[in-house]
């Protein structure tokens, strides 16, 4: 009763100080509040940066609403993942935007300090690999796979535009490395690993820096893709359930062994999304406060609480993903615009390192080391409003030609089409 009494107490005084209070005090509490909020957000270089990336997907998917890439058969549906993916490559960006400054100021490469920004690009990449896992794990469901079709088709999704961002590469490295009889033999084996995706360095240039590094994830695409005729085994049961125990047990500790390992752990962390699809679907309609207070927490502890590609972050985003291939939207992912820069995020993946560097290390448009943090986030918008437009370009003439016959029969993108890419 005392403990009752006190909390009554105070929510007397509390409505007592709140009746006092004139409208222009309420108002100027409001305007300390909000300053304070604007404090927090540019006092902090990851919450400032986080913003312009939202203000920046959001101009984006305006400006792009008036931009015609889709059939009217892609444009209509509703397929949350694919305005997923523009905001996932926008975020991958912002990641290397940061890094590129770093690069240029401390003389560093590095991840970054800040675990959010860190995120940007580890979210991004672990729902673009559950992405991948849910699309092929769906198809190989099925009791007949054509593999020579589903092999052609992974080549001409991801080899072409590869291959032409490859030659700015080569042709980036010769400008600043001389090639003599001494280093032939090294420079095509550079060649042949940036050809298997494998990248590296030639004669001490850092080739890599050209893309932000970003080829890695295909190693890992590559490596699941290939290793989809044994999990179709044994999946139909194909093969002696013992033979299939001992399979998984290997898996599971070569996943465990080592971090840089976790990542193949994506792929199948989507089976839940595939299996229990209509259950997570029953229970975003008859729970649907739930189902906002899941997703929003999980959101919160996968990209401001955990570190990269760790297992609390990666099993939060499993569940996260399996919400919003079953719809969930968090209101935005339904739209045009978003769904536009998703047609063209694998363009936006490959191209954004590329444009970083032309733009802070070919032309040097500022040199970063005479501004501020704050002044250089200022190039974010620009960089990336030039990134989707020159994303628009190479989808329409070196990725488009090999993914469609006529625009009419198009398909590709759809969830049950295992036809988008990578991180």
């Amino acid at each position: 009763m005392h403990k009752k009494s006190r909390l009554s107490g105070f929510f007397y005084a509390y409505k007592l100080l709140y009746r006092n209070l004139t409208q222009q005090k309420l108002e100027y509490l409001a305007f300390l509040e909000c300053k304070y909020i604007f404090m927090i957000i540019f006092q902090n270089e990851a919450m400032l940066l986080l913003a312009l990336l939202c203000l920046t997907v959001t101009s984006l998917a305006f400006i792009f609403t008036k931009v015609s890439i889709l059939p009217d058969s892609d444009s209509n549906r509703t397929s949350t993942v694919d305005g997923l993916r523009g905001i996932l490559a926008l975020s991958v960006m912002a990641h290397h935007f940061y890094i590129t400054y770093i690069w240029k100021t401390a003389g560093d490469w590095e991840k970054p300090e800040s675990i959010v920004i860190d995120n940007f690009g580890a979210v991004a990449v672990s729902l673009f690999f559950l992405i991948t896992g849910y699309l092929f794990i769906s198809k190989i469901r099925k009791d007949k796979v054509s593999w020579k079709q589903l092999y052609i088709s992974r080549i001409k999704r991801i080899v072409p535009l590869y291959l032409f961002v490859f030659l700015f590469i080569l042709a980036i490295t010769l400008l600043n490395v001389q090639i003599t009889a001494s280093n032939f033999t090294e420079f095509l084996k550079w060649v042949s690993d940036w050809i298997f995706f494998k990248g590296g360095s030639f004669q001490n240039f850092e080739s890599g820096r050209v893309i932000a590094g970003v080829h890695w994830t295909l190693i890992y695409e590559w490596k699941f893709y290939f290793a989809l005729p044994l999990i179709f085994a044994i999946w139909q049961q194909k093969i002696p359930k013992w033979l299939s125990s001992i399979l998984f047990i290997a898996f599971i500790i070569y996943v465990f062994k080592h971090k840089s390992h976790h990542v193949y752990a994506l792929f199948f962390l989507s089976i839940p999304a595939v299996l229990y699809k209509d259950r997570f679907k029953q229970f975003m309609q008859t729970k649907p406060a739930i189902t906002h207070i899941v997703v929003c927490t999980l959101s919160i502890i996968a990209l401001f609480l955990t570190e990269a590609y760790s297992w609390p972050q990666m099993l939060s985003l499993a569940v996260i993903f399996s919400f919003i291939v079953c719809g969930y939207s968090f209101g935005v992912l339904n739209h045009k615009g978003l769904k536009v820069l998703g047609e063209i995020s694998y363009s936006i993946y490959l191209v954004h390192g590329l444009v970083l560097y032309i733009l802070f290390t070919v032309i040097n448009i500022v040199d970063l080391k005479t501004i501020s943090l704050e002044k250089y986030y200022l190039f974010f918008f620009p960089a990336a409003l030039l990134v989707s437009i020159v994303s628009l370009f190479t989808y329409k003439f070196i990725e488009f030609p090999f993914l469609r016959k006529p625009l009419k029969s198009s398909g590709r993108g759809r969830l049950d089409q295992p036809n988008k890419k990578t991180a």
